[in-house]
């Protein structure tokens, strides 16, 4: 069994129940992680903004991983290790491409979700059977006077991602068609009807990769768990890869092991006692 030095976690669906929270097992297996000085690295989709307080206050929490890798922080030293951004004028052709599709368009810059009004109240309409989602979307969302084109124009920054949100899988597949042409980007895939457009040659694995070889850490000193294809690259990484029992089908097979409980039922506790804490 290989010692692990450090344990990447997928955050939604995989550390966070459905309530958006991390449960009392979970949490007292990350205040073990940290006791014995072994590192939590929480790598997801979401803009630094949007981490929930119960992520940021877990103890010797030091790095972050957000926007599917485009972004990691030094917390401790208050400072971006790493940007793999789009520039604004790579961002503002994805959204040429595709102006005339019906969807909610977001982007994420210095670690915080923009939309426009209207996309906001559309994305809260979307959310109003999940509260827990739609208490994510209003906390960490900020509302632009305009469009998100507008927006980019007028700063000329580089983005962390664009994210779209459609009404369908099928119309999630066409729009993938019509970006793919396009150079300099990738793609974020974890929810059957959304799409998010990163950089080229980023994603949660090669922003870990990153990350281990400036720790100085190896492959093999990793436990990752995550349930959807974003996180594939990075449990196909790590010396160990776990899915939680609601992970997706390719995940599953991605994966060195499957729980066989879910997000809502202490997952990833029982992954680090049985892998890592050596409770189990």
């Amino acid at each position: 069994m290989p010692n692990i030095r450090l344990v990447a976690l997928d955050l939604d669906g995989t550390l966070l129940n459905s309530e958006k929270r991390i449960s009392p097992r979970n949490l007292a297996a990350l205040e073990a992680l940290a006791a014995r000085g072994i590192l939590m690295v929480p790598i997801t989709g979401r803009p630094f903004q949007g981490l929930p307080s119960c992520v940021l206050d877990l103890p010797g929490l030091r790095y972050t991983v957000t926007s599917n890798g485009a972004t990691i922080r030094d917390l401790e030293k208050n400072a971006i290790l790493l940007e793999r951004h789009l520039s604004a004028s790579t961002a503002l052709a994805v959204l040429d491409a595709c102006r005339e599709v019906s969807m909610i368009r977001e982007v994420f810059r210095d670690g915080v979700g923009y939309l426009s009004l209207a996309d906001r109240d559309a994305l809260c309409q979307r959310y109003a059977g999940d509260p827990a989602m739609r208490r994510y979307v209003l906390d960490s969302r900020q509302v632009l006077p305009g469009s998100v084109e507008d927006f980019l124009r007028q700063s000329g920054a580089p983005v962390e991602e664009l994210f779209f949100l459609t009404d369908s899988v099928e119309e999630k597949q066409r729009l993938r068609q019509r970006l793919a042409p396009l150079p300099d980007i990738a793609f974020a895939d974890p929810f059957p009807r959304d799409l998010e457009v990163i950089a080229w040659g980023i994603d949660k694995g090669e922003s870990l990769r990153w990350l281990l070889e400036r720790l100085q850490l190896s492959p093999q000193e990793v436990l990752a768990m995550g349930d959807r294809a974003s996180d594939i690259s990075m449990l196909q990484l790590a010396g160990i890869g776990v899915a939680p029992a609601n992970a997706d089908p390719e995940v599953k097979e991605a994966a060195g092991f499957i729980s066989p409980a879910s997000c809502d039922e202490d997952a990833v506790a029982l992954a680090l006692e049985r892998f890592v804490l050596n409770e189990a």
